[in-house]
């Protein structure tokens, strides 16, 4: 009797065995046949540079000449948001979403947006991918596009720590920053309860964590059970054309593993924008949107934080741009602009 049970316990753990091995490769197969879709219907905007870091590729875009280059950066705002909904909700964002903006200043300067890692046209990266290796990551695009310094640095959301870390490891590199609804490196722990204790977990369990992002994108496993939502209406800055690439890009598995490798450096990302210290005399405008999610459930803690993120240059200064909503970079581009023109004319004239 215990002989039958063991093999018939054997058996079982065989069937399951094949079973899984038969839906990792359909769902596998079903995913390069996806992404071979995409590729037809939404060819690359851009173009993939090789980094020269683990044989990565990057997406950047440039256009216009002049200096200082102005380089957008998306970030992820996983901060903002409960991370289910974030995933169910099309996020992270890719870079294209800068080109309305980038083709307003492309008339007077160089302009260029790139994908970090993971996120619109540009390889995952490996683990951490905390702010350190995203500033690493630009560094290196920017020498092997071709894009020489000093650079303007509009980083919003979470690419704001990216470039405070940039800033302060390539100091010569920066002439001036626009920070849209930055991330503040205490955001986390004065707005979610629970944080500190979430910084204290051991690398090896976020060193999982990255390594399962890894394994759903390369099996297309994100697409079981999430929602395939479709485009709301486009901004008016956008084609329709150009808004179905963006909105598709932020559905893509890559971009969702790349979401989850973000969150789990969340805590080394911090702390080595705290590590960077302040920017001296650097020209710094922070624009803040006045109704952000956080903005309204921590209105104190919101306006707090971003009146010290102007703080880190002794000429900066605080935009607040009042909006239904927080994503100033469709609802409020003439803002954006604006604060980068401003910050451009400064470096021209020296203004340090």
């Amino acid at each position: 009797m215990h002989s039958k049970l063991k093999t018939a316990a054997v058996a079982a753990l065989v069937i399951a065995a094949i079973a899984i091995a038969i839906m990792l490769i359909s769902a596998r197969l079903s995913d390069q046949s996806q992404r071979a879709r995409d590729r037809e219907e939404f060819p690359q905007v851009g173009h993939s540079v090789d980094i020269g870091i683990g044989g990565r590729t990057i997406n950047i875009d440039c256009s216009g000449a002049g200096q200082p280059a102005v380089v957008f950066a998306r970030g992820d705002p996983w901060m903002f948001y409960d991370l289910k909904a974030v995933f169910e909700n099309a996020l992270p964002p890719p870079g294209y979403g800068w080109v309305a903006i980038q083709r307003e200043l492309a008339k007077t300067t160089t302009a260029c947006w790139y994908d970090r890692a993971g996120s619109g046209w540009s390889d995952l990266g490996p683990y951490p991918r905390d702010s350190a290796s995203q500033a690493r990551d630009l560094h290196a695009l920017l020498r092997a596009a071709g894009v020489p310094p000093p650079y303007v640095m509009v980083a919003e959301s979470s690419a704001a720590l990216d470039a405070r870390v940039y800033a302060g490891s390539w100091p010569a590199d920066v002439a001036g920053l626009v920070f849209v609804n930055g991330v503040h490196p205490d955001l986390m722990i004065r707005t979610r309860p629970g944080a500190r204790r979430q910084a204290s977990i051991p690398a090896f369990v976020n060193h999982s964590e990255d390594a399962m992002a890894q394994l759903f994108n390369q099996f297309g496993l994100y697409q079981l059970g999430l929602p395939n939502n479709p485009a709301p209406p486009a901004p008016k800055a956008f084609t329709a054309s150009q808004w179905n690439t963006i909105w598709h890009l932020t559905q893509s598995a890559k971009g969702r593993s790349a979401l989850i490798q973000e969150t789990a450096s969340w805590e080394r990302s911090t702390s080595q924008a705290r590590a960077a210290g302040s920017v001296g005399n650097l020209p710094l405008i922070v624009l803040s949107a006045e109704n952000t999610v956080l903005a309204s459930q921590f209105p104190d803690v919101w306006r707090e934080l971003q009146t010290d993120l102007s703080r880190l240059s002794t000429v900066g200064k605080q935009t607040v741009v009042d909006l239904s909503t927080g994503d100033l970079i469709y609802q409020a581009p003439d803002a954006i602009i604006e604060a980068a023109r401003q910050v451009i004319g400064d470096v021209r004239q020296g203004r340090r």
